[in-house]
Parts: structure tokens; sequence; C-alpha cells
């Protein structure tokens, strides 16, 4: 099968610009410092409606803390949230991704390590925002149907090398016209 996309370098580097990590995460960051305690963290992350927080300190990412955090490393372990420090169970040095980062990659890290959040970092390596797995999969959806939509109503064919993250966060932008 073969498409005809007709494109210039512009069209695509606009395209690839929209489709950033920064449409997708969070801004809105609920932090924890390293030193809280684990239950008073886990009421923040409920009255947040988070499945996972950041432990920063100062303006630097010390560690994630997640449901599964809580789950297999306080629960399961019998240890009192009620005195034991975040930090201690929080998973340290988490993988980040930068916020202009293409959503390609935030996808591949979401994938091949299994997580459900992903912390973001912005150009000074300062946290900005966090992608959960909801959120993204939400925003995926809701560019999958535009991209379909503009893909209906054409006689083109799709190439086997066609590669739809080029035209996520842009609405199908650069695919052929609808007739």
């Amino acid at each position: 099968y073969s498409i005809n996309i007709r494109i210039t370098n512009s069209q695509i580097t606009k395209d690839l610009k929209m489709a950033l990590v920064s449409k997708v995460m969070k801004t809105s960051l609920v932090t924890a410092t390293p030193d809280e305690f684990v239950s008073t963290v886990c009421k923040r992350m409920k009255d947040s409606h988070l499945g996972a927080i950041l432990v920063v300190s100062g303006n630097q990412l010390s560690g994630i803390f997640t449901e599964r955090d809580l789950l297999n490393r306080v629960v399961s372990e019998g240890i009192d949230p009620t005195t034991t420090k975040v930090i201690d169970v929080a998973t340290p040095n988490p993988i980040v991704v930068k916020d202009d980062a293409h959503i390609k990659e935030c996808a591949e890290i979401l994938r091949d390590q299994g997580f459900r959040h992903l912390p973001v970092m912005d150009q000074k390596g300062n946290p900005s925002g966090i992608v959960s797995s909801r959120d993204f999969f939400q925003y995926m959806a809701n560019e999958l149907e535009q991209v379909i939509d503009r893909m209906r109503g054409t006689d083109e064919k799709v190439d086997e090398s066609f590669d739809i993250y080029e035209y996520l966060g842009a609405g199908g932008c650069g695919l052929p016209p609808r007739l």
C-alpha cells in the first residue's frame, strides 16, 4: 500500500512541534518534600486525586512516590506510614522526559518500562509536570480520532512506513484534505 501525502518540510516540522509532551502533561504540580511522612503524602494524593506525586527538594527531583510504592514498599511490608518518611519508600532517580520531547518518546518509555506516571522536566532540569498513562492514552485516542477522520474520505492507501506520531498534535494536519 502507499499514500501520496503532499506535505512540505515546514508542515512536518510544525506537526512534530505540536505533538510534544507539554501538550499531555499535568502542569498543576503537587509535590512532597523528602522529610514528609507517607501518611501525610497519601492524604495529599487522595485529596488531589493523584496516583503519584513527585518528591522534590528545593527545585530538584529526589524521587517519585506512586500507588505501587505504597502497596509494595509500605503496606505489604507492614511499615508504619505515620513514621516513615516518603523519601525512604519512593522510587529514587526516576526516568524522566523533557517537556519539549516528542510524545513518541513518552509512549516508548511508558510502554517499555511499564510505568503509569512519568515525571516531566523543563529545559533547566526542574520538575515541570507529570504525565499519567491515563492522560496520555486519552490524548492519543482524541488525536487518533482526528487523524482517522482526516484519512476517511480519501482514496489513498496507507504505506507500511506511515508513522502516525508524525500527525498527532495537529489533528491530522498534513494529511490529504477531506473531500
